[in-house]
């Protein structure tokens, strides 16, 4: 059988490929260069220095550093998006460069992403502005109301969330509280989410801190009624009466909470607020004694998927979270959250596989009076 595979057949083959493709020496001279890569970088780079077409000096440094690193240590092949320049037309694009170093050239594949780039950037754009108005909408993370006071700790899934907590003061030792965990992640969460807290915070919901049944009913039929949005809230609403040394509550489909060095499990399921069944939901409050001294403790599923607990099955996971209350139960409750998440290592700059798999919240109320 006739070999076909020559040197001109070859060069044809790096002709066709249905993507850019040059080859350079280890100075960068560009020796060879496919049409496609012509197309998008010029008819006449052959013979030119490819770091002439690296838009930015720090990106040239960049790849300059990295390929001798890579060469240096035996690895032949690395990836790079960095920004490229048509001299001839002087169009800018933003491309993805894999380069592999072979003897004493070094070849290099890439394709042209800035739709994708730019796509990219103005997802960033929009989500850090909806983090900086998100996070404006968040209580401060911990507050002393004298007779109460509070902690808590936020990490979203993504820039934002849709977790939600918040303590609000009604009277002289009357404050009502909210533990939110919104279905869904990112922006349909965070915008249910704010919805959630407007109407939290709204004169005519808090006033109704005497019948609190009544704000839950309202949110599920304001919740059901929103079109194109089907997001509902897990959520532990309750009021805090602490001249009468009580708390009201309502468990709407979220988790257990702790109490003291209790784990207290709702007396009835009742289903998450604006979820959609075919039939009518009933709302109703449970009642606690408090007093002085005494610890709540409130998290959202989220908890559940940091990477010590995945494997573990939910009594476990409640049962490790107890100890560790007991554990700080003489700090205030500001220290006590502090070294909860220590222990649990819940930060912002882990990468992703390290961290939680859904917004995690976690809140501590402490009752002082």
């Amino acid at each position: 059988m006739e070999n076909h595979f020559n040197a001109d057949f070859l060069k044809e083959i790096i002709e066709q490929l249905p993507m850019p493709l040059f080859v350079t020496d280890l100075d960068d001279k560009i020796i060879l260069a496919n049409k496609f890569a012509r197309a998008l970088m010029g008819e006449d780079i052959v013979g030119k220095n490819a770091n002439e077409f690296i838009y930015s000096i720090a990106e040239k440094k960049m790849v300059d550093e990295r390929v001798k690193e890579r060469i240096e240590k035996g690895k032949e092949i690395d990836t790079y998006t960095i920004t490229l320049e048509n001299k001839e037309t002087g169009n800018i694009f933003v491309a993805e460069l894999f380069i592999h170093v072979y003897e004493k050239y070094k070849i290099v594949l890439f394709k042209d992403i800035t739709r994708e780039a730019e796509a990219t950037r103005l997802i960033n754009y929009m989500e850090t502005n909806l983090k900086n108005i998100q996070e404006s909408l968040l209580p401060e993370e911990t507050k002393d109301f004298g007779c109460l006071e509070y902690a808590y700790f936020y990490l979203p899934y993504g820039m934002i969330g849709g977790d939600y907590f918040d303590v609000i003061k009604l009277e002289d030792k009357k404050l009502v509280a909210i533990m939110a965990d919104i279905s869904g992640h990112f922006s349909p969460a965070a915008m249910v989410m704010a919805i959630v807290r407007t109407l939290f915070h709204s004169k005519k919901i808090a006033g109704q801190g005497k019948k609190f049944v009544k704000f839950i009913e309202f949110l599920d039929s304001y919740l059901l009624s929103l079109k194109n949005i089907s997001n509902y809230v897990s959520g532990f609403f309750c009021r805090i009466d602490l001249k009468n040394r009580k708390m009201y509550y309502i468990n709407a489909g979220h988790l257990p909470f702790i109490y003291n060095d209790e784990i207290v499990y709702p007396v009835k399921s009742q289903f998450p607020v604006g979820l959609k069944i075919p039939f009518e939901k009933k709302y109703r409050e449970e009642t606690m004694d408090l007093k002085k001294g005494d610890r709540l403790v409130f998290f959202t599923d989220g908890l559940l998927t940091i990477p010590q607990y995945r494997e573990r099955n939910f009594k476990e996971v409640l049962e490790d979270i107890r100890d560790l209350v007991y554990r700080y139960w003489n700090y205030p409750a500001s220290e006590c959250l502090r070294r909860i998440t220590s222990d649990l290592n819940l930060v912002n700059d882990l990468p992703q596989s390290l961290k939680n798999e859904d917004d995690l919240t976690i809140s501590i109320i402490d009752i002082k009076e």
